[in-house]
């Protein structure tokens, strides 16, 4: 009985291949034993029987994400008659906006940002703009100055130390009594139309927050930002639906998103208190203020119809930098929401959660796939995935603005970059969940001093 057991799991036969001088008397005298004296064949079948077990359960959770997110998401967006009547007529009084910026290490590009604020279609007597400096080591402030100079409705404001992004923002809005609040980043040109569009949405759709989508701006630098602008157009074309159809996006992008104040003042404790692990966490601010409205009851939404577009990192150095500090924020993010779960849709919860245990999961079945079958393997199933999204991309770009267009065949690129990314930077990002940094275009942040001077502002009072 024992022979014939030891037989079916293969004990001895493994054995015999490893080690030849090992006999079937031996092999049932270590199962006898237990299991785990079967050295070294014990070890080496239980580890790959748990790949196995990893990459069936990794099957399970694309199959959920792929229905979720390209299938039922898909038609969701079909059925949701608010994505084409969420934009009615103009009010019949424009309520008032504040256009905040955070800024640190932008040098000249918050000039082309002040430039697309002053072409914004909107009532002018409405509208004022606020740049915070937060302790920039570079040219940045110089170059606000010349905004305010050139642009007198619009505002600069020095912090007399690095306080961060939500911080900043928080801030700011408490200096103004404005209705609604703009955020956006300090490299981002906002197309002409945006906050007209966003206004409409919030005032007629009944949300408190909403976010425009994002296009890149630098498509044809090189191949990696022509990636990217692919990777961009996917993630707002299918990825949000699902969350966007039941009012709860769970991460509006602070490139281009408007609040209404009282719904930010709500959560500024949240913002201002976060901390992970004892730490201070400044990395992804906008998912966490995001999901702390959702927490509350207020509703968040994604308006197709706003524009907006950022500069893609154009070395490899600072596209790893930029997900690196996302993958961080993707990991916190979903370990500090599990206690609050159950204040979302319960669509958009398996939406959340099998998003988040896929991104786990994916180097862990990565790595077994390369201990299996080597590294091509991983390259050939990403090859025909992105395929899928370059020819999607490329019978769909014409609707794209012709700054942001690009070949999709330049999408094929990320079949060698995502096995790598993945990877690698889960792990990295889970040894570095510590870390609080603005990580600009620049990389990380030195860490600064205070300013000498207290405050300073220029602009409009």
């Amino acid at each position: 009985m024992d022979s014939e057991f030891a037989a079916s799991v293969g004990v001895p036969r493994l054995n015999t291949l490893i080690n030849p001088e090992f006999n079937r008397a031996e092999s049932i005298r270590c199962y006898r034993e237990g299991w785990p004296n079967v050295r070294p064949v014990g070890v080496f079948v239980r580890r790959m029987l748990s790949l196995v077990a990893i990459e069936y359960l990794f099957a399970l959770l694309v199959l959920v994400v792929f229905t979720n997110r390209y299938v039922l998401g898909s038609l969701l967006r079909l059925s949701d008659k608010r994505t084409q009547t969420a934009y009615g007529d103009d009010p019949q009084i424009w309520p008032t906006v504040a256009i905040v910026v955070p800024v640190y290490n932008e040098g000249s590009h918050v000039l082309q940002t002040a430039a697309s604020f002053e072409a914004l279609d909107y009532p002018r007597d409405r509208l004022r703009a606020v740049f915070i400096d937060d302790v920039s080591t570079d040219d940045t402030y110089q170059h606000l100055l010349t905004v305010a100079k050139t642009y007198p409705w619009m505002q600069v404001i020095r912090n007399e130390k690095n306080v961060g992004k939500r911080i900043g923002i928080k801030n700011a809005v408490l200096k103004t009594h404005a209705d609604l609040i703009l955020s956006v980043d300090s490299d981002v040109i906002v197309d002409k139309d945006a906050l007209r569009e966003l206004v409409r949405h919030l005032c007629t759709a009944g949300v408190d927050a909403a976010g425009g989508c994002v296009f890149v701006s630098n498509a044809d630098t090189n191949w990696l930002t022509r990636m990217q602008a692919v990777k961009y157009w996917i993630g707002y074309q299918f990825l949000k639906n699902v969350e966007n159809y039941f009012s709860h996006i769970m991460c509006l992008s602070g490139c281009l998103t408007l609040y209404r104040r009282a719904a930010l003042l709500a959560v500024d404790h949240d913002v201002e208190s976060r901390t992970f692990l004892g730490d201070e966490v400044k990395y992804g601010e906008d998912r966490f203020l995001t999901r702390k409205l959702v927490e509350r009851g207020y509703k968040t939404r994604l308006c197709f119809k706003a524009r907006c577009f950022t500069k893609a990192p154009p070395t490899f150095a600072g596209y790893i930098s930029q997900q690196l500090r996302w993958r961080r924020s993707n990991i916190v993010d979903f370990i500090t929401a599990l206690p609050y779960l159950g204040r979302f849709h319960p669509l958009v919860v398996v939406h959340y959660v099998s998003m988040a245990l896929l991104l786990l999961f994916y180097p862990l079945t990565l790595a077994s796939q390369v201990v299996r079958l080597g590294f091509i393997i991983p390259m050939i199933e990403h090859a025909l995935l992105v395929t899928t999204f370059a020819l999607a991309y490329e019978l769909n770009k014409h609707k794209l603005p012709e700054m942001a267009r690009t070949s999709g065949l330049w999408f094929m690129s990320m079949a060698f970059v995502f096995p790598v990314m993945y990877l690698t930077l889960t792990p990295l990002a889970i040894a570095t969940l510590g870390t609080s940094s603005w990580e600009t275009r620049g990389g990380a942040k030195k860490k600064t001093m205070p300013a000498k001077v207290s405050s300073a502002t220029a602009g409009a009072g």
